[in-house]
């Protein structure tokens, strides 16, 4: 047989070396139980509504306030708004009430998070859609000082699951600064940035306490699940065996 490699070993050679080389296990990440799982989605199901509240108030707020200056620019900014609340308070009330989606809780858990990409995008272009360039400075500043400040809060509801929480706070970072950049004033660039990397800290925090306790109550259990299934699998072949006797 030709050598395989220039030291002159044959290939059966090098295929019992790899057999008896050890094997290095590969790290896994420790992935949290499905019981876990299950019941960040039940605190998501009912911390949203809270979470939902806040952007509500926040945007009536500014309606009115920002309206009485841009009354059309208000009107299509509210209209936006609660078209995006409806859908998601919808669909929170749809699962807290056993509906037919209550049976897919990840699949409404998608459903929801996707629902809250429109609606934080819908509520944070609130700097850039109710104030124009030549607004006044106070009015821009508060529209988008509330609406980082609402973001991160009401991202604070969301955060039984990171990426219903980034949902909301990510565009409520990005337009204010967008409109701080519009407008040319670096001291309000700098503060939105300062308020964005202290509301993304918190929600991290929350998030891992969350995250912490729900690992905690509901551990792993893939070892009892494994010899579970492997007893299933022998019962299911002891049987075959008689019956083909």
């Amino acid at each position: 047989m030709a050598d395989a490699s220039a030291n002159g070993k044959t290939i059966k050679e090098l295929q019992q070396l790899a057999q008896e080389a050890p094997a290095r296990a590969r790290p896994r990440r420790k992935k949290p139980s499905r019981a876990a799982l299950l019941e960040a989605i039940d605190l998501l199901s009912r911390w949203s509504a809270a979470g939902l509240a806040v952007i509500a108030g926040i945007g009536v707020y500014l309606s009115i306030t920002v309206g009485r200056a841009y009354p059309a620019r208000a009107a299509a900014w509210a209209l936006m708004l609660l078209a995006a609340l409806y859908v998601c308070r919808r669909l929170q009330l749809q699962f807290r009430a056993g509906a037919e989606i209550a049976a897919h809780p990840f699949r409404w858990r998608a459903s929801f998070a996707s629902c809250l990409c429109v609606l934080g995008v819908a509520f944070a272009s609130a700097p850039i859609l109710l104030t124009p360039v030549d607004a006044a400075p106070m009015l821009a500043a508060q529209a988008a000082a509330l609406t980082l400040g609402g973001a991160f809060c009401a991202a604070i509801f969301f955060s039984a699951h990171l990426n219903s929480a980034v949902a909301i706070c990510l565009p409520g970072a990005v337009f204010p600064l967008l409109a701080a950049w519009r407008s040319g004033d670096a001291g309000a660039a700098a503060y939105a940035s300062f308020a964005a990397a202290t509301g993304a800290a918190l929600i991290l925090v929350v998030r891992y306490a969350v995250a912490n306790r729900l690992s905690l109550r509901h551990p792993r259990t893939t070892l009892l699940r494994g010899e579970a299934s492997r007893g299933e699998r022998d019962h299911r072949a002891g049987v075959t065996d008689r019956q083909t006797a």
